[in-house]
């Protein structure tokens, strides 16, 4: 993790121009290093060494700024080549995950929280595209909604924030977990052993933030065959 600098105090000369760029980089570090606990218009502002008023003159609200954030994130996420429509969905899903993975906080708060650019809408319209080759028809809003739906999704509970692992009570949630009722979890205290700290919400440590791959892989395959079968049928 890159170390967090201190901050300027308010009105000291700024080592670099305050520009809209130089806005984004900063408040793309500050999430990365602190998530979206210790980011706030303010926060960054402090870090900046300016008044809120400047961050608003030049890059609008939060909702703006964060959208300007989510577009130099998603920048960095690679666009498969192939044309075939389900191949290109499937690479574009792991490339997705493995860059949310590369930054988890950034990743994490653009998911979960509204952001404003309209500019962010070409990956959506590339996800269409690629539909509209599978010959849905009418049914192709609903294999958008899936599809975003589930890699995000995904992606988003396996961000999910996790307890510090040197905190005390990374131990006391995994005896918890070890402990179950048989008698009122059957299902879950049987499979125990192999779900334990690699299955959704049965995680207790930070190095569980990412699931199997095999899990991701599983999922997709569910979906893209699924949609696959269903665009069969209407031919």
């Amino acid at each position: 993790m890159t170390p967090t600098r201190s901050p300027r105090k308010r009105g000291a000369r700024a080592e670099v121009p305050v520009t809209a760029d130089a806005i984004v980089d900063a408040a793309f570090r500050l999430i990365e290093e602190r998530g979206h606990e210790g980011f706030s218009m303010r926060s960054l502002a402090t870090e900046l060494g300016v008044f809120p008023a400047t961050l608003y003159w030049h890059v609008g609200d939060r909702a703006h700024l964060l959208g300007l954030v989510e577009a130099r994130w998603l920048s960095g996420i690679e666009m498969p080549t192939t044309t075939v429509w389900d191949e290109w969905a499937r690479s574009l899903a792991r490339n997705y995950r493995e860059h949310a993975h590369r930054h988890p906080n950034v990743a994490r708060l653009v998911s979960v929280e509204r952001a404003r650019n309209p500019e962010n809408i070409a990956i959506p319209d590339a996800v269409l595209g690629h539909l509209d080759t599978a010959g849905l028809g009418d049914e192709i809003i609903h294999a958008y909604n899936a599809i975003l739906g589930a890699v995000q999704g995904f992606v988003v509970m396996e961000l999910a924030r996790v307890i510090d692992p040197s905190d005390e009570s990374v131990a006391e949630n995994e005896r918890d977990l070890r402990a179950l009722d048989a008698t009122r979890f059957p299902s879950v205290t049987k499979h125990f052993d192999e779900m334990a700290n690699r299955a959704l919400s049965l995680r207790w440590s930070a190095e569980s933030h990412r699931l199997p791959d095999e899990s991701f892989d599983y999922m997709l395959d569910l979906l893209l065959t699924g949609i696959s079968a269903r665009a069969a049928r209407r031919r």
